[in-house]
C-alpha cells in the first residue's frame, strides 16, 4: 500500500526464472492484449475503473443532481404567485380580514418583488429569510452544488479522456515503450522500473516533459490483472513471469496460437491516438535514459490513475 518508489524488474529476474513456470494458453488472460513475433502489449485497468466506478459513480451524482434541481427557483412562477398573493391579500382587507397570516402573506409578497415588480435572487432570498427557511434553502443548494460538480467532472472524465495506450514490449530491441496525451515515454527492458501497490503493476518508464522539453521518470499506473484493486504479489507475479518469458523465448513461452488480439475495451469514445514521428521519440527517449532508474529508486514517480 505504501510502495512509492520504484526497482528494477531485472532485479527479480532470477527469482522469476527459477521460481515462476508460466503455461503457453491460447489466451493469455488479462492484463495481456496482444502477442505476435515481435511484441507483447498490456493494458491498464483504467476500463476496469471506469466501468465499476466512474460510470456508477457518475449517474449516480447525475440522478442526485436532477432531484436537487428542484430547489432552484423559477422567478417567474414566483412573480405570478406573489400578484396573486397581493390580489388575494387585498379581497381580504376589504372584507375586513385582520387574520395574522393576511399580514404574512403581504409582507412575503411585498419583499419577493423588487421596485419594479420583478424577481430577483436578492428579493427572492430576502423572501427566505422572511419565511424563516433561508437556512434550508441555502442547504438545498449546497447539496445541489455537492452533486452536480462531481456530475459535471465525471461526465467530462466520462467523454474527454480516451482509452489508455497499451504499453508495448519489443522482444527485438529489448525496449519497453507506450504514450500518454501526446508524451512518449520508453526504456530499455533491463531499466524498466517497477512498483507493484493494491492497484496493481506500475511501469516506470522515461517519458517526455510537457511540450517534449526534457525527460522524467513517469508511472504508467494500474495494470491490474481483472482485480479493481488489492492486489497482492500472488496477483501480479504470473503476469510479470509472463513478460519475462516472453523477452527471453518469444510468442512460444506465452501462447498456444500463432498470435494473439484480444478484444478492446468497450465505452470508449475515442483512444489515446500515437504521437506523431512516434519512432523517433521512442529513440530519443531511450538515449535520454541518463539517471533513470537511481531518479525511480530515490524518488517517487509520477503518474496518474485517471
Amino acid at each position: 500500500m505504501f510502495t512509492t518508489k520504484a526497482q528494477p524488474f531485472s532485479k527479480w529476474w532470477q527469482e522469476f526464472r527459477s521460481e515462476v513456470i508460466v503455461i503457453p494458453m491460447e489466451d493469455p488472460l488479462d492484463p495481456i492484449v496482444s502477442v505476435d513475433d515481435k511484441v507483447l502489449t498490456v493494458r491498464t485497468g483504467y476500463h476496469t475503473r471506469r466501468n465499476t466506478i466512474l460510470i456508477p459513480l457518475m449517474l449516480l451524482f447525475s440522478f442526485f443532481s436532477v432531484l436537487a434541481l428542484d430547489a432552484l427557483p423559477d422567478f417567474e412562477y414566483e412573480k405570478k404567485d406573489a400578484y396573486e398573493t397581493l390580489e388575494f391579500v387585498s379581497e381580504q382587507r376589504a372584507l375586513k380580514n385582520t387574520r395574522s397570516y393576511i399580514d404574512r402573506l403581504e409582507k412575503h409578497a411585498n419583499t419577493i418583488l423588487n421596485e419594479n415588480g420583478e424577481v430577483t435572487w436578492s428579493t427572492y432570498l430576502r423572501a427566505k429569510e422572511v419565511e424563516g427557511t433561508l437556512d434550508y434553502f441555502i442547504g438545498d443548494l449546497f447539496f445541489l452544488c455537492f452533486c452536480l460538480l462531481p456530475s459535471i467532472a465525471m461526465w467530462l472524465i466520462f467523454f474527454l479522456k480516451p482509452r489508455d495506450a497499451e504499453v508495448y514490449f519489443d522482444r527485438e530491441r529489448q525496449i519497453v515503450y507506450s504514450w500518454r496525451h501526446g508524451r512518449v515515454g520508453a526504456a530499455y527492458f533491463d531499466k524498466m522500473g517497477l512498483i507493484e501497490n493494491q492497484l496493481g503493476i506500475n511501469i516506470v518508464l522515461q517519458f517526455e516533459n510537457k511540450k517534449q522539453k526534457g525527460y522524467r521518470p513517469m508511472a504508467i499506473v494500474g495494470i491490474d490483472t481483472g482485480k479493481l484493486a488489492f492486489h497482492t504479489e500472488a496477483d501480479t507475479t504470473y503476469p510479470l513471469a509472463q513478460i519475462l518469458a516472453f523477452m527471453d523465448h518469444g510468442k512460444e513461452a506465452v501462447i498456444t496460437v500463432p498470435s494473439f488480439k484480444r478484444k478492446p475495451a468497450k465505452l470508449f469514445w475515442r483512444v489515446d491516438p500515437q504521437p506523431e514521428n512516434f519512432e523517433a521519440r521512442v529513440d530519443a527517449a531511450l538515449k535520454a535514459e541518463g539517471n533513470l532508474v537511481h531518479h525511480y529508486q530515490t524518488r517517487r514517480p509520477k503518474g496518474h490513475a485517471i
